[in-house]
């Protein structure tokens, strides 16, 4: 299987750019499909929120043209309740779907102002390599939450992050650190760009089940072997 981590905002270009490439799975950043809400108090952030289930997910899915796809959504469930909701989908449609629990509150990540914690168990979605799980935002920080995934049966994470420099340095460290302790393999997008005096770092991270990063070839896709 050969992953690529896109950190780039333009989702429709970078699904199409990956493809291009060969990638079979696309994993995208933080709030896929849609600008960083929270890094401002400006409440006008909510009517980015889609309707779930996410129809951009879905248009997103249909781009892929076969791929695996882990993305996550910002979503509204009716009047004042949203979610940042992660999925993972295939060919077949959305196979998988978790949402954020934990949730930053911060100058910069004024994300309690924007959607709740969710609190359903988090679903697992059966790929080629063995059962996968979707981590997103401060869930990746979080060693209860990759603790809940591990104990559903996940050998894989994807992830999605949107972070300046040094909280991405620390999201990173908890990958690895992660990946090591339970045995994972772990692959992580970040968001790229600026937004509202917010400077994204970017690019992302990918460590095998030992917690040793896995670099990406020549063509930027990082081969991960498929599972028995």
């Amino acid at each position: 299987m050969r992953v690529a981590l896109t950190s780039d905002v333009d989702w429709e270009q970078a699904i199409g750019d990956a493809r291009e490439r060969g990638a079979d799975v696309v994993c995208l950043p933080h709030l896929s499909f849609a600008p960083y809400v929270a890094a401002t108090r400006d409440r006008a952030g909510l009517e980015r929120a889609e309707r779930a289930p996410s129809s951009a997910f879905r248009r997103a899915l249909a781009l892929a043209g076969g791929a695996w796809l882990a993305a996550s959504a910002y979503e509204s469930e009716g009047e004042g309740v949203f979610y940042v909701t992660a999925l993972v989908g295939g060919a077949e449609g959305p196979v998988a779907a978790s949402r954020q629990r934990h949730v930053d509150a911060e100058h910069g990540r004024y994300e309690q102002m924007f959607w709740s914690p969710g609190h359903e168990p988090p679903e697992l979605a059966e790929l080629p390599w063995g059962p996968t799980a979707a981590l997103v935002g401060g869930d990746l920080r979080a060693p209860t939450a990759w603790a809940e995934v591990v104990a559903r049966g996940a050998r894989v994470v994807l992830g999605g992050a949107s972070d300046p420099a040094e909280l991405w340095a620390t999201t990173a460290r908890v990958a690895a650190g992660m990946a090591a302790a339970h045995g994972l393999t772990v692959l992580v997008a970040n968001r790229s760009g600026a937004q509202d005096g917010v400077t994204f770092a970017g690019g992302g991270a990918a460590f095998a089940p030992d917690g040793a990063p896995l670099a990406p070839g020549a063509d930027g896709l990082i081969d991960v072997e498929a599972g028995p």
